[in-house]
């Protein structure tokens, strides 16, 4: 047994951390170890109670006799969302209803395809209603509509303007940067006359950091795009910006370009109302490190949370994928690891308002993005372990549900404490049983 134990811990001191791995991509102790720090463990769960969660009262009718009353939480306030890119989107009835399904039961938030590209593929006839001729993964924009007010899901209007040649610049575009930038603005009050009052919040820029060198733009084209977005919306409208995922990985703080462009605009009387943070893995690289504990680690993630928090504007982290890698058992419980601890982490926080998965299914993104098989369920549907945790974390763990409880006679309320949302109250006095919706928002509480 002595000799057992000595050899097993020879091998934990002498072999690097990295052979620890089971696989290129498995988790080690390191990783782990970060998450199951009792500080940061503290953090997120103090931070869960503190901003996720308020005390409230039901008032009671008067009854002389028994009184019950039951309370399920139907909604939460904070967002949860995915893109709604395959909405009417599968080659089936049955598939459509199936991603319909699985959407409206995690997610009461929607990211609606407005790129341009697709959107205005010919000049002056955008695809803007549902009769509009099919593309892939581009639905018009009012079926998206359709399908969120059938679930009572908040739609997100994505992006306005985005200098991306691939997903975004339509190819009739001119290369006269005046003229582009009365397109920019013609483009912008067109959408908002059209959908400034049933889309309240939109990505007015798209990635300003990322260049591409064949693609010319107006100078200064994000302030300028800002200030017409801010003079055609709804005053309550929360326009946006949104950058890549490398914006997590800084380490000068805040002189990042993201920090610094955000800070320039503000300045400049630019109305930025949400900041949104992008985290998707598209590098096999960065993910080995941060499998390794080496990279996205909960203390930088926090540090940059805490960053862009000072500009006192809510933070989406507005654009996810977490991969399978490699595509086996092994894969797919490091997804599902992964996404509990962020998940748990970004909805501690008390300026992150939204977090925002990108594809929902497997087999479904464009081209590039399928390799990492960053869906939470495979093509055909069936759940990965990610499901489970998004299911359990959004369904079962942070909602509030209150089993039949005896109330005290002559009592006139009822009070406890749970998560901030929309509730069904049901009571029972007797034979008499009463249901009503009551919603209870953390603006309302402060």
């Amino acid at each position: 047994m002595f000799r057992y134990l000595f050899y097993s811990l020879f091998f934990l001191l002498m072999v690097p951390d990295s052979y620890a791995q089971t696989a290129g991509y498995a988790q080690t102790s390191r990783l782990d170890s970060l998450w199951n720090d009792p500080a940061i463990e503290q953090r997120i769960e103090k931070g869960i109670e503190a901003n996720r969660k308020g005390n409230f009262t039901i008032p009671i009718p008067a009854f002389k006799g028994a009184t019950e009353i039951e309370i399920r939480q139907v909604k939460n306030d904070f967002y949860f969302g995915a893109n709604a890119f395959m909405v009417n989107g599968f080659e089936t009835k049955e598939r459509n209803e199936r991603f319909e399904s699985l959407f409206s039961s995690l997610f009461n938030l929607a990211v609606v395809p407005f790129f341009w590209k697709t959107l205005e593929p010919e000049q002056g006839h955008p695809r803007f209603d549902t009769a509009s001729a099919p593309l892939y993964r581009r639905p018009p924009p009012d079926r998206v509509l359709e399908f969120c007010r059938k679930y009572d899901i908040t739609p997100k209007g994505h992006c306005l303007v985005w200098n991306n040649p691939t997903h975004s610049i339509p190819d009739w575009l001119p290369k006269d940067t005046a003229v582009i930038e009365q397109l920019f603005a013609q483009r912008i009050r067109t959408i908002a006359g059209r959908y400034g009052s049933s889309i309240h919040m939109w990505d007015v820029v798209n990635e300003a950091l990322h260049y591409f060198p064949g693609v010319i733009m107006p100078e200064d084209y994000v302030f300028k795009s800002f200030t017409v977005a801010q003079s055609v919306f709804p005053a309550g409208t929360q326009i946006m910006i949104n950058d890549v995922t490398s914006l997590w990985q800084t380490n000068n703080q805040e002189y990042s370009p993201y920090y610094l462009l955000i800070q320039g605009l503000l300045q400049r009387n630019i109305g930025i109302k949400a900041i949104g943070l992008q985290f998707h893995f598209f590098s096999e690289d960065l993910f080995r490190e941060t499998l390794a504990g080496k990279a996205m680690t909960p203390a930088q993630l926090f540090n940059i949370l805490d960053l862009y928090g000072k500009f006192e504007k809510p933070l989406q982290v507005s654009e996810i994928t977490i991969p399978t890698l490699p595509n086996n058992e092994e894969g797919r419980n490091n997804q599902a690891k992964l996404t509990r601890n962020y998940y748990r982490l970004w909805f501690s926080h008390p300026d992150v308002q939204a977090i925002i998965w990108w594809n929902p299914a497997d087999g479904t993104a464009v081209k590039g993005e399928d390799k990492w098989n960053g869906g939470f369920v495979n093509n055909d549907f069936s759940p990965k372990p990610a499901y489970d945790v998004l299911n359990n974390l959004i369904n079962k763990e942070w909602k509030t549900t209150i089993h039949n409880t005896r109330i005290p006679d002559g009592a006139n309320s009822y009070s406890f404490r749970g998560f901030y949302g929309d509730y069904l109250v049901r009571i029972r006095q007797g034979k008499k049983i009463t249901e009503q919706k009551i919603s209870f928002h953390q603006h309302e509480n402060h």
